[in-house]
């Protein structure tokens, strides 16, 4: 009896400290979610790749494959001359899921709302525009520090799957 009750209690330790690692985990990853829509919205390139890994990559809605935070960074930069400056997004963290200790993945839905009319690869955006993605990130705890080490971006196709 004595060893199922010792047994009992590690076990009900060792879930109350991954529930409150977790806990942790969940709240370091929205602050970045928050500064990155930040950065975003106030068009600032270097704050918006700031918690990329230096390895990290990024597929983007689109299919570009970036390999690098410089190279995120630089097309982020590019992209933002021509589009990101005329928009604004909302970004919400709707799952975490830790895999491993000090590994994470987020899934995450960006409201993409036009801000001004522009144009873009040949198609028109009028200010009230809006189109949703889903992002899918993997993190990873560096130097007790969350970071984005892979970046996945896919389009909500508003027939297929409208936004509710």
């Amino acid at each position: 009896m004595k060893k199922i009750l010792i047994t009992g209690c590690l076990l009900l330790s060792i879930y109350s400290l991954s529930a409150q690692n977790n806990s942790a985990a969940e709240k370091s990853i929205q602050t970045i979610l928050q500064k990155q829509e930040e950065a975003w919205n106030k068009h600032d390139v270097d704050a918006m790749s700031a918690y990329f890994t230096k390895d990290a990559t990024l597929v983007n809605f689109l299919g570009m494959f970036w390999k690098s935070k410089a190279e995120i960074r630089e097309n982020l930069g590019r992209i933002n001359e021509d589009v990101f400056k005329h928009t604004s997004i909302k970004l919400s963290l709707k799952e975490l899921k830790i895999v491993a200790p000090g590994v994470a993945v987020a899934n995450i839905e960006e409201e993409f709302d036009v801000e001004e009319n522009y144009t873009d690869l040949g198609q028109q955006y009028k200010k009230g525009d809006k189109n949703y993605k889903l992002i899918m990130n993997v993190f990873i705890k560096k130097n007790k520090e969350w970071q984005i080490t892979a970046s996945q971006i896919t389009l909500i196709n508003q027939f297929a799957s409208p936004h509710q």
